[in-house]
């Protein structure tokens, strides 16, 4: 079941049995499973929609019931559950695995988005955020919002379950905090999977690198950086000779890498099954020129992050955190940087908590500023910001809604599952959401919540 990372399936419940609902026939296969690599995983039954769902780093991953102990994970692989001679499930196994269960006790309150309120989201009341140490100020939302009730309904509406796997909702408005709300067991303290939107800050991190002089321009070319990791780079052409840091940065690289595309050689899944990403990436056949048009490609994002590592001769995450976040106090994150198969489970991604995602974007809206230091130049920021409507600026996207009539803009770091990070400046205004709805647009024909969220409740809201 070590491919419940990368494809989710359908949610679909289990059949009814005689002696029990539909949902209590679930609770036979609840609990803590060995799992792949000396780890473990969890398996809980959700009465919100009636299915079992694996969890692993606190995310959830839905099963497809097929038969009575049988169902597929998100593969379509089968896992079959085994019971004892009392009828009791003692293991499950999946390719060719035994996983066995090691205890029933579970805590199940991420199951629901606010337990205490699930079945009286009518008595869910609006607090001020809580001051802390952080830097951030608090504020109220009628201070800064023309009807601060739409946000409210949002709120009651995640608690109702309308809009599911929302982890958290934070807005920061004219420089106060004036929205924290966490659902699902996460709170202020937890530190999150960003997936993508990790992307973002790794081109605020080269930014840094330029600033300091470790890399002179990002107008340079780039693939002389990794030469000497990298002496033979196939499907080298006049073209792929041309291509240079800032191509990357904005995915106007002119290789055959989309994203959006299962039959790109640089689609994403293709990349990870290859041993070092940043070779493969580099090594992808040329389909036009660069710096023409962008396409989205998860390779250059990692090549520009081990270019950080090259220049400086420091890791990434030291780097960062000597540069970015310290100075910025965070320190409850996690990131580990490797752009090759050991990062199979977590894909090289940051884990930071909602409240500090809210500081690193307000140092990029206040023009690289933090408490009167310049952490990112100016120019740099600038340079970020300076994208064609809908396209990519630094790693960074062009997002933009159209609400009555009237185009709100925003610059976006987003993640899979609903990590949105989402800069205002014509409102002065940061959004962030967290969330679990892992490749709902693949599987469910779904973008995720707060595509719906933002312009139906926040941005009907604002003066």
């Amino acid at each position: 079941m070590k491919k419940i990372l990368l494809i989710i399936p359908l949610l679909i419940g289990c059949s009814s049995t005689k002696e029990k609902s539909e949902y209590e026939s679930l609770f036979d296969y609840e609990g803590k499973y060995e799992y792949v690599d000396n780890t473990t995983l969890e398996l809980k039954a959700s009465a919100m929609d009636t299915t079992l769902y694996a969890v692993i780093d606190n995310a959830k991953y839905p099963l497809k019931f097929i038969a009575i102990d049988s169902f597929t994970d998100m593969q379509g692989s089968s896992v079959i559950f085994e019971r004892d001679n009392s009828k009791k499930v003692i293991s499950y196994k999946s390719d060719g695995q035994e996983f066995k269960l090691l205890t029933k006790d579970i805590d199940k309150s991420n199951m629901f988005p606010r337990k205490e309120l699930f079945d009286k989201p009518e008595n869910y009341e609006y607090k001020k955020p809580t001051e802390t140490d952080d830097g951030l100020a608090t504020g109220n939302l009628d201070d800064e919002f023309k009807n601060p009730k739409l946000i409210v309904d949002m709120v009651k509406e995640t608690i109702k379950g309308n809009f599911p796997d929302v982890h958290s909702i934070l807005i920061y408005k004219n420089n106060k905090l004036v929205l924290e709300e966490y659902f699902y067991g996460y709170d202020e303290n937890t530190p999150h999977q960003l997936r993508s939107a990790t992307k973002p800050f790794i081109g605020g991190i080269l930014g840094i690198a330029v600033d300091q002089g470790f890399i002179k321009s990002e107008k340079d070319g780039l693939l002389p950086y990794f030469n000497s990791i990298y002496p033979e780079i196939a499907n080298l052409d006049k073209r792929k000779k041309e291509i240079t840091i800032e191509n990357f940065l904005m995915y106007r690289h002119g290789m055959d890498c989309e994203n959006n595309n299962p039959e790109s050689k640089g689609y994403e899944s293709k990349m990870m099954q290859s041993k070092d990403w940043v070779k493969y990436t580099l090594d992808l056949p040329m389909v036009g020129e660069p710096g023409i048009s962008s396409s989205y490609c998860t390779g250059c994002a990692l090549t520009l992050g081990s270019l950080v590592e090259i220049a400086t001769d420091k890791k990434i995450e030291d780097f960062a955190k000597e540069n970015l976040f310290e100075p910025l106090n965070i320190s409850n994150y996690k990131w580990t940087f490797e752009p090759n198969q050991t990062s199979s489970d977590d894909f090289s991604q940051t884990y930071f908590t909602p409240r500090d995602l809210i500081k690193l974007a307000k140092l990029f809206k206040d023009g690289g500023k933090w408490n009167g230091n310049q952490i990112i130049s100016k120019s740099w920021i600038d340079k970020t910001f300076n994208m064609d409507k809908g396209d990519y600026g630094y790693l960074w996207e062009h997002k933009y809604f159209i609400v009555d009539r009237r185009t709100y803009n925003s610059y976006l770091a987003s993640g899979n599952g609903g990590q949105k990070i989402n800069i205002w400046p014509e409102l002065d205004m940061i959004t962030v959401f967290t969330g679990g709805n892992y490749n709902s647009y693949q599987l469910y024909g779904k973008s995720t919540p707060p595509n719906e969220m933002i312009p139906k409740y926040i941005l009907k809201s604002v003066k």
